[in-house]
């Protein structure tokens, strides 16, 4: 067989061949690194963009997402804007973070001599520091079937998939979030998924969106009490007289009704 090249002036990538020569990856695998390894230092990965640009679907580009990240060449994070999570982002790496079974092939090197050592590796302790326990870039790693596993139990393969896609659509704090309402109303997991429905369908992706939302969606609930309660202040007399509720009556199921919304005073 036989290689074409083109004279490299522009459009070009230069890349380390480590992870080309991992037998332990897949060619599907190898190739979506290389493509994600070419783009700038800044760019945002995400699975709907990724299918977008290949043949393969979703559920593929997740497969090949997830053995990438059993292998060490990607992490998922989230990072703090102003107080606040962003989204689930990927961190693509060119040298995997844990340390290799066994040594890359060397073999049919194509231009050039291969190198005889083995690559070098990051390893967690490197990760933690330089990665995930930056103060300044106020990384804070989370994770959505940890917390589900130590408040709802043991998770089934259909509760773990649909964990898996929310934490692709708007990340793992936003579905920690859900879940923790969910517990809090003493619900299980379907619960936790009406929320998140409600919270995509209003474009509400970051937890400063939802806490935003949900003061205003109070608000305008309080604005209808408050006219009940006058509706109960003026017919106060005349209810008392024919057995209805008191004013007292109506303004302690009121405040009732603000508890059991959390809502606070």
């Amino acid at each position: 067989m036989s290689i074409f090249r083109v004279e490299k002036k522009e459009n070009y990538v230069v890349l380390d061949k480590g992870f080309l020569n991992d037998k332990r990856l897949s060619w599907q695998a190898k190739g979506l690194l290389a493509y994600m390894l070419s783009m700038p230092n800044d760019w945002v990965f995400r699975i709907d963009d990724l299918k977008k640009r290949s043949a393969n679907g979703r559920d593929s580009t997740k497969n090949i997402i997830k053995e990438l990240q059993e292998h060490g060449y990607i992490i998922k994070e989230q990072t703090r804007e102003q107080g606040k999570f962003s989204n689930n982002q990927y961190i693509v790496l060119e040298r995997p973070v844990s340390p290799l079974t066994e040594n890359p092939s060397t073999d049919n090197p194509l231009t050039e001599k291969p190198s005889t050592e083995n690559p070098s590796l990051l390893n967690n302790k490197e990760l933690n520091n330089n990665l995930l326990s930056n103060k300044e870039n106020n990384v804070v790693v989370v994770n959505a079937h940890r917390f589900y596993q130590e408040n709802f139990g043991v998770e089934s393969p259909f509760v773990s998939e649909c964990i898996d896609q929310w934490i692709d659509d708007v990340g793992d704090e936003i579905v920690i979030e859900a879940m923790k309402r969910a517990l809090k109303q003493q619900k299980k997991w379907n619960y936790a998924e009406g929320i998140l429905r409600e919270w995509v369908q209003n474009n509400l992706r970051t937890i400063e969106d939802i806490e935003a939302y949900e003061r205003e969606f109070h608000r305008k609930r309080e604005g209808v009490n408050d006219r009940e309660v006058r509706k109960h202040r003026r017919g106060v007399s005349r209810s008392s007289k024919e057995g209805g509720k008191s004013y007292e009556q109506a303004l302690r199921e009121a405040e009732e009704a603000r508890r059991a919304w959390g809502w606070k005073g």
